[in-house]
Formats: C-alpha cells, structure tokens, sequence
C-alpha cells in the first residue's frame, strides 16, 4: 500500500503575512500621493516590513513530503532534502496545554544531521504524527508536556 500525503502551513498563515507587508507599504505610498512628498517613508516602510514578505513566501514554499518510507522537506528558503524513516534519531513530542488556542502540540522529528517540526495548525500535521507512532521506534520517542495556568 502506498502511502503519501504532505503537511504545509495553512494558507491563511502567508497570506496574512502578505496582507499586513502590502497594508504597510501602501498606506504610506498612498499619504505621499496625497501630500506630494516624497516617497522616503514608503521605501523605509516597505525596508522595515519586508520580514512580512519573506515570511509570506517561505511559509508558502514550507513543505513536507511524505511517501513511503521516505520524507522529502522543502525549505522556505534554500534547497530542500530528504532523509529514510529508518535515519530518524529521537522524536520529540512537545505538548503544551491550557494555552489560549487550547492544546498545541509540535513534534520534532531529529536525523544524524537536521531536524524538522511539525506544529498541531499545519494542514497534514495529524497524518504525520501517526506516521510516526507508526513507523518510529517508541524508544526514540521523547513526550515532553507543559501545562499553562489559564488566567
């Protein structure tokens, strides 16, 4: 049986950042067409919210890939890798709970040479966690779990 599937950041998550870069930078260009000034504060907007536009477009670009026994990731920046499920060293389940969007959990999946991370909002993020209880070792699971106050 042939298993793939992919695990991404939700779309709502890039396309927020990409509204509040373009929000930024166009209002400003929008008060220097109205006062004829110059277009200094456009372009020192549009240098101090760029983060905004590189976030947009590596959350867009983030994937993981996984088909088989083989996990493909593609960075938001740079070139992407893949590694065999039997490489995996530890994985660490990190569960936070009590917080204000309720449980999130990340799992932390470590090779010899990098890690990835997985976070309970990514589209996919259910697959890949019974992908591993499924395919890792118990052993080389770590659950780690931190309870917040909710005041």
């Amino acid at each position: 049986m042939k298993r793939t599937f992919k695990v991404f950041a939700p779309k709502w998550i890039y396309k927020l950042a990409l509204t509040g870069f373009l929000i930024c930078v166009l209002i400003p260009g929008l008060v220097c067409l109205i006062d004829d000034g110059s277009m200094v504060g456009t372009i020192v907007s549009a240098v101090l919210f760029s983060p905004f536009l590189v976030g947009a477009l590596c959350g867009y670009r983030f994937r993981i890939i996984v088909c088989q026994d083989t996990i493909t990731v593609r960075r938001g920046i740079g070139k992407g890798y893949s590694f065999h499920v039997n490489e995996i060293t530890k994985v660490v389940r990190r569960v936070n709970r009590n917080t204000n969007l309720g449980t999130l959990v990340k799992v932390t999946i470590y090779t010899k040479s990098r890690h990835v991370s997985v976070e309970t909002l990514m589209t996919g993020f259910e697959k890949m966690e019974s992908y591993i209880a499924e395919n890792v070792d118990p052993q080389k699971i770590v659950v780690k779990e931190k309870i917040q106050n909710a005041n």
